[in-house]
């Protein structure tokens, strides 16, 4: 019996594309939704077994869609689809997440068979309450395996490098973090250090970050 899903992406090209490459897995997707404030959609009258939701065009509102749907349909799987490979970059605390939640990445979903599998696991984890896994090719872990040389870096180093590549200034960034400039300083400095990042005056510190961030999300970054 095929499973029943919906799909919830901001983006209608991927969102067709992953529908209909999933049609054809077996997968039936009976609604797609592109707006994240559609928390109590119709998506969820037409009873999915399980939710898919790419979540980087707004992490916050995708985490409390997540959060309704688990509160509300204890029975639905959740799977959520990123490109970056570490949820803290985009501003979202996997401790955040519910219970039984799948976390795949974009570039892994191009085998769609991996999502197909990772569709079944989270039907699966609804009886156990496992906590969140990753979904890296077949196998299915508790731990990140993608963090690579971000593992270095501390929660309050990852939000200071975040806020840093959408444009913060020192003094925004001390701002937002309780803290002096000095204390925001001393946190880029140990940023550079822990990603081996060496600046010299042809290259400001601030664009190296910028780019290095750019690079662990997998995205362009929006003008």
């Amino acid at each position: 019996m095929s499973i029943r899903t919906a799909l919830v992406d901001e983006n209608r090209f991927d969102a067709l594309v992953v529908a209909s490459s999933l049609q054809n897995l077996g997968i039936e997707v009976v609604d797609i939704a592109h707006n994240f404030d559609l928390i109590d959609s119709p998506s969820l009258d037409l009873h999915p077994e399980v939710v898919i939701i790419s979540i980087d065009s707004d992490p916050v509102r995708a985490v409390l869609l997540a959060e309704n749907i688990r509160r509300k349909h204890q029975d639905v799987g959740i799977v959520l689809i990123t490109r970056t490979p570490d949820l803290r970059l985009i501003g979202v605390s996997e401790k955040e997440l519910p219970y039984g939640v799948q976390i795949i990445l974009k570039t892994v979903v191009v085998d769609l068979h991996v999502l197909v599998d990772a569709i079944h696991r989270s039907i699966e984890d609804l009886i156990t309450r496992s906590k969140v896994r990753w979904v890296t090719g077949t196998t299915f872990t508790s731990d990140n395996p993608f963090q690579s040389s971000l593992q270095k870096l501390t929660s309050v180093q990852l939000e200071t490098l975040r806020l840093v590549a959408i444009g913060g200034s020192n003094a925004e960034i001390a701002r937002i973090r309780t803290v002096t400039e000095k204390a925001v300083e001393h946190t880029i400095t140990r940023i550079l250090q822990a990603l081996d990042i060496t600046t010299n005056p042809r290259h400001n510190a601030r664009v190296l970050l910028v780019r290095e961030y750019y690079r662990f999300v997998n995205v362009a970054k929006q003008d």
